[in-house]
């Protein structure tokens, strides 16, 4: 059977339908949703074939004469826009007539623009093409992370065209290799004007063998051309084994404003941020390639710091719901640096302690099956751990009890942890509710015992503190809690002050570890440890512009927890410094054969690296701070003298 025997096939229905379809009318065309969808299909289809999912993105343009059924489809608009005037009295709904614009911008040309995904998946026989087709339907069963058969038209939000083709490659029973293609548009309903009858046809269009449409959907590949369109083949043919490729024509761009990044880089993003935990793994790779300008992105495990890196700012999510680069970068430098905490088969936890500051927020990201789920789950929230020290946490699941519940807890999209979607009205008990919740509080147990307490004199959050949802949340705010006097509790010394001496020099000594004068500058900081205890590895963003030479000072310090509000507060611990380092080339060491309080470098815009050698290891990281204090270039000052 060739191409040339297939068509768009429109069914008659009773019911009159626009152009706003309700089923795609909650995907705004933005990229988040429309990629990880594809991903999510991508990562399953590979998974089902034991083998690592392999998926190529193109940013392409056709001519649209290569269209499968272009010509019934121009047809069949013309007449839905004829209907839809006639329907209100020749002036269509604002909805409405914003996809009729977009339909005709896209198609004015004679290329269209379209973003096709590869992947080496299973690829799509009848039977998983009739789920993929049709809606509410889903050929995934208990396996897979997509279970509610709406997902796939998150792709039609960036198709301006509202136009999707699939074409594969599969395996028989037999073990043959076969091939399979078809395709769905959403339109609106439109009348037969050269048919006696006046029939109404559907909105829903779908690539058939001519002649078939009438047999669709019965799981037989009687209604599926068996080979693909000429756009698609040679994606097929670069195919090792099987696979399926997706093609959205009409690529709208994702509808990027002037200042966002290209859509090339926002694929890397959204694959980066919501599957890192399958790339890291390595069992997700995702390459993206625009034609238009040639540009190549990749998103390997050996490429997921720099992308994560450039998103790790964002502390806001485009969406509701959704991940923001802050808490995706955080959740792969606990993977990446933290620790391993033993848990149940099936299950991986990951630990990372953070420093007492007022920016330290608790957080346990929870992935299942390689892609991101919520970082707000119910009892896993940064109120529930008010008593223990600020971590970060990843909870992936692979499989197993808790991965079950917690897949049937998710939304449509797989994003959040609800136990209220395990309702089963057959059992009183609502036994799923009470297993999810007992394996949350055991996930949390494990997290408390490896966090520890929060010290007394810390900040905290009164337990049972109430979190009120309207249209907006306001979360509990950090209280100070009465401060131990100074020498008193704990074994901590009193503080050391400056003294003053008298005489012909009328020397002042400053105390221990304060700086010269200078001030401070804007800047953000995260550490780890180094290749031993006297080691530290900072990376450090100076956010304001260094226009003439200048210098930082660069302290290390222990912090207390004290803020300074009681009368006597407890001192903070500080660090000797033998050697500092950047990755500039610059470096400062010690006169001293003890250490020194503070060093010294140039002033850098930017970020940069820092690797610091102390006098004594450091056996308390989550404590550790860095003080920077920016100043002229140091001239000799004779008058004032630092102490040990």
């Amino acid at each position: 059977m060739t191409n040339e025997q297939a068509d768009l096939y429109f069914g008659q229905t009773h019911q009159p339908c626009g152009f706003t379809s309700g089923v795609i009318a909650q995907f705004d065309g933005s990229g988040e949703p429309v990629v990880r969808e594809l991903l999510q299909n991508s990562l399953d289809a590979a998974r089902d074939v034991g083998r690592p999912a392999e998926v190529h993105f193109v940013i392409d343009e056709v001519p649209k004469s290569l269209l499968p059924g272009w010509n019934s489809y121009q047809k069949v608009f013309g007449k839905a826009v004829v209907d839809r005037e006639w329907w209100h009295d020749g002036k269509p709904s604002h909805d409405e007539r914003t996809v009729i614009d977009h339909i005709r911008e896209a198609s004015k040309g004679p290329m269209i623009p379209v973003l096709l995904c590869t992947d080496n998946g299973h690829g799509l026989n009848s039977k998983r093409m009739d789920a993929l087709l049709t809606q509410g339907n889903t050929s995934k069963g208990d396996q897979g992370a997509g279970s509610f058969g709406l997902g796939h038209h998150a792709a039609f939000g960036a198709s301006d065209l509202r136009y999707v083709l699939y074409a594969a490659r599969f395996r028989t029973e037999d073990g043959e290799l076969a091939s399979i293609a078809s395709g769905h548009t959403i339109l609106a309903s439109h009348r037969d004007t050269d048919s006696p009858s006046g029939s109404i046809f559907a909105a829903d269009g779908y690539w058939f063998r001519r002649g078939q449409g009438e047999s669709a959907f019965d799981g037989t590949d009687s209604s599926y051309p068996s080979e693909p369109p000429s756009m698609l083949a040679p994606h097929l043919d670069d195919m090792h084994d099987t696979g399926t490729v997706v093609c959205i024509a009409g690529f709208n761009d994702f509808r990027r404003d002037d200042n966002d990044p290209g859509s090339a880089e926002l694929i890397c993003r959204v694959a980066a941020a919501n599957f890192s935990a399958a790339v890291h793994d390595g069992t997700l790779t995702v390459r993206v390639e625009d034609e238009r300008n040639g540009v190549v992105q990749v998103v390997t495990k050996e490429s997921l710091e720099s992308v994560l890196e450039s998103i790790s700012s964002q502390r806001k999510a485009s969406k509701r719901g959704q991940v923001s680069g802050e808490l995706a970068y955080n959740a792969w430098r606990t993977v990446s640096e933290g620790l391993r905490v033993e848990a149940p088969e099936g299950e991986r936890l990951y630990f990372r302690h953070l420093q007492p500051s007022d920016q330290s927020v608790t957080r346990v990201h929870v992935f299942r099956r390689g892609m991101w789920i919520d970082s707000r789950v119910p009892g896993l929230r940064d109120s529930d751990f008010a008593k223990a020290q600020p971590f970060d946490a990843v909870l992936m699941l692979d499989h197993g009890p808790l991965e079950e519940l917690v897949r049937n807890a998710e939304g449509p999209e797989h994003r959040g942890v609800d136990r209220r979607r395990l309702h089963d009205p057959t059992k009183r008990s609502q036994e799923k509710q009470k297993q999810l919740k007992e394996h949350i509080e055991r996930v949390a147990a494990l997290l408390r015992a490896e966090a520890g307490e929060r010290e007394n004199e810390g900040e905290f959050i009164p337990p049972g503190f109430a979190t009120i949802s309207g249209h907006a949340m306001r979360a509990a705010e950090p209280a100070p809690k009465p401060r131990l006097p100074s020498g008193g509790g704990r074994g901590r010394k009193p503080i050391t002050g400056g003294k003053k001496t008298t005489g012909a020099n009328n020397k002042k000594q400053r105390r221990a570890g304060s700086p010269r004068p200078g001030s401070m500058p804007r800047y953000r900081s995260s550490h780890r440890g180094g290749h031993d205890a006297n080691t530290v590895e900072i990376q450090v963003v100076l956010d304001e512009e260094i226009t003439s030479p200048a210098e930082v000072g660069i302290r290390l310090r222990l912090a207390s927890g004290s803020d300074g509000s009681c009368e006597q507060p407890l001192a903070d611990t500080w660090v000797r410094l033998r050697e500092v380092n950047d990755n500039n080339g610059s470096s400062s060491l010690a006169g001293n054969g003890a250490g020194e309080w503070e060093l010294t470098l140039p002033a850098v815009s930017g970020e940069q690296k820092l690797t610091i050698t102390t006098a004594e290891p450091i056996t308390q990281l989550e404590l550790l701070e860095l003080d920077l204090v920016k100043r002229k270039p140091h001239q000799e000052d004779s008058s004032i003298a630092d102490v040990d």
